[in-house]
């Protein structure tokens, strides 16, 4: 895959050092103050910033601050001054050079710095899916179970410091072994991600429905009464039922059973052994019925 030129910003009092990286084919953009230069960064996110310093001009917060975070600055300490060149290496910035400055040494630190935030972002944007991924099931897309208890433990917090309501809702499916024997895994996962679908699609906003794991789900209500919970146990058990799952060359019946429990003051842990009790409770009523704690 190509890789995109670098986006350079040149913050300089004439355009010269701009027009000589153009002509070798860099994309450059041009600003005459640091002041301006900053705020261009701030909305157009440059690869690397080259910024020619006046003598005794202070780098104004391009040098690496919070700011310009994750974008390389080189600044060039113009007359000569090398106290200066140290100054901006102090500052924050990636790197230092004293004028005259030769083209090619330039060209070649400012590609350095650009290799070196690409490096960079690539982490960044890794650490960022692994955290993703961390807090996200992959077969349905839904919060995972972790997400889920984390939510939970905020949840119950708000109600202890607030009085906040809660209801929980522990959904599972029926006979799910046997539609894994009878059409094989990977339909089975394909039951799994539709009736992640269709649990989320019901819910209202606020509410929050994850794969706990197996095949079974967890659905949180925040701020919903006790008369509220058991009707939105029902709209989930209701949307599962409503029609059959398509399959590859089938289509399979789906019901699941749903145990509720409203949220009385007791821990995490209890409140989902409540709600696992019900749900329990409704596989011992037939299967494909709401039951509650």
């Amino acid at each position: 895959m190509a890789v995109a030129p670098p986006r350079i910003l040149v913050v300089a009092p004439d355009e010269g050092a701009a027009a000589s990286l153009r002509v070798r084919g860099h994309h450059v953009a041009w600003s005459t103050s640091v002041a301006d230069g900053l705020a261009r960064s701030r909305r157009e996110r440059p690869d690397v910033v080259v910024v020619f310093q006046a003598p005794g001009e202070p780098l104004g917060g391009m040098g690496g601050g919070p700011l310009l975070a994750g974008v390389p600055v080189i600044a060039v300490a113009r007359g000569g001054e090398r106290p200066a060149m140290l100054r901006a290496l102090r500052d924050g910035a990636h790197d230092a050079m004293i004028e005259p400055v030769d083209p090619d040494e330039l060209e070649a630190r400012m590609l350095s710095a650009v290799r070196v935030k690409r490096l960079r972002d690539a982490l960044v944007e890794a650490n960022e899916r692994l955290a993703r991924q961390a807090l996200i099931d992959d077969l349905t897309g839904l919060p995972n179970r972790r997400n889920g208890l984390q939510t939970l433990q905020a949840a119950v917090s708000l109600g202890v410091r607030h009085g906040r309501a809660l209801g929980i809702v522990r959904i599972d499916i029926d006979r799910f072994k046997a539609i894994n024997d009878t059409h094989g895994h990977q339909a089975g996962d394909g039951v799994l991600a539709e009736i992640g679908r269709r649990l989320a699609g019901v819910l209202r906003g606020g509410d929050e429905v994850a794969r706990w794991g197996g095949d079974e789900f967890v659905a949180l209500l925040p701020d919903t009464d006790r008369e509220g919970v058991p009707w939105a146990a029902e709209r989930l058990r209701a949307a599962v039922a409503a029609e059959p799952v398509a399959l590859d060359g089938a289509s399979v019946a789906v019901t699941v059973s749903v145990g509720w429990a409203h949220w009385a003051g007791d821990t995490p842990d209890d409140l989902l052994l409540r709600a696992d009790r019900a749900l329990y409770a409704a596989k011992a009523a037939g299967r494909d019925n709401v039951q509650g704690s």
